[in-house]
């Protein structure tokens, strides 16, 4: 699965509908699954109908991990989570907080105004 892809799959999908279909995907009742993640399942069950939208770090990562999701699966659970907490995808968080170029480099694309066409060329160089 490509970028596009998964940029369409975050468009096209909320947080819970994703977690759901995950579910869904690997046979799973939802009782199952709050067993596994060591939640109630009403939580789950909040969790998938968007009640509830913010999850620890680290529910995500077992989520992803229980799921069997592979890499961008499991980016695309960040992805949706950070749509709907209005927060950071948590790979990317940790990411940022652990280089002080890579936060220098985001403020000056963002004093720059950076077009995303931009920063497609960026990925592109990088991606050589």
């Amino acid at each position: 699965m490509n970028q596009l892809k998964r940029k369409n799959m975050t468009n096209d999908l909320t947080f819970g509908q994703f977690i759901s279909e995950q579910r869904q995907k690997h046979s799973m009742e939802s009782q199952e699954l709050a067993k596994a993640l060591g939640i109630s399942g009403a939580y789950l069950s909040q969790l998938e109908r968007g009640v509830r939208t913010n999850p620890s770090t680290e529910l995500l990562d077992k989520i992803a991990m229980v799921l069997c999701l592979n890499k961008i699966e499991t980016e695309t659970l960040y992805d949706l989570y950070a749509k709907v907490s209005r927060q950071i995808s948590p790979d990317i968080a940790v990411y940022i907080s652990s280089s002080e170029t890579v936060r220098q480099a985001l403020r000056t694309a963002r004093d720059a105004n950076a077009t995303e066409e931009d920063w497609k060329q960026f990925i592109e160089q990088l991606n050589k």
